[in-house]
């Protein structure tokens, strides 16, 4: 009779919410939830994080991206590439040769001409690594949130939130 109970018990709870809570896409598909953990315990992070976007002036003249070296090496920026839409590498523009050191800043003005975007209200920018297309960083924006003459920046530097600064300061530390 106890087995019984226990046996009723058991098949009773097993579709109770599932223990196992993946929110990150699985690419094997016949992976056991258990599987399918390991497989997301074990993905590399979402963002490399070397090259951080880290202020955007979406209403400039002209508009313009700053990025910090978020590493405590020199980096390389032709290695990198950006784009104004997630993904869209076949319309990336490579970062000019420059080595960045560790902390620096460099600014890339988007202007239409030789980055072959602007930057909208509304709008998002993405640095990949060239090599390999993975995600370094990137932000996408709301209208609003880069008004004319202010910018949309990452207060403190690197790795804080994005805030709208009434200071721009393009090649400098950002200010609240």
């Amino acid at each position: 009779m106890r087995t019984a109970i226990l046996l009723v018990l058991l098949v009773g709870c097993s579709n109770a919410a599932d223990p196992i809570a993946i929110d990150a896409p699985v690419h094997h598909v016949d992976a056991s939830p258990f599987d399918a953990a390991k497989i997301y315990l074990d993905a590399p992070p979402e963002r490399l994080r070397i090259l951080v976007v880290n202020e955007v002036v979406a209403a400039g003249n002209p508009d313009w991206v700053e990025v910090v070296n978020a590493t405590t090496s020199p980096v390389e920026m032709s290695d990198f590439v950006i784009v104004d839409k997630a993904g869209d590498l076949a319309n990336a523009y490579t970062f000019p040769a420059q080595t960045l050191g560790p902390g620096a800043f460099a600014t890339l003005d988007c202007d239409g001409t030789i980055v072959p975007f602007k930057l909208a209200a509304d709008e998002e920018v993405w640095v990949y690594r060239k090599s390999d297309g993975a995600l370094s960083d990137g932000i996408d924006w709301n209208n609003g949130d880069s008004p004319t003459n202010d910018s949309f920046a990452r207060v403190p530097d690197t790795f804080a939130p994005f805030v709208t600064s009434m200071h721009p300061t393009k090649g400098l530390p950002n200010q609240p």
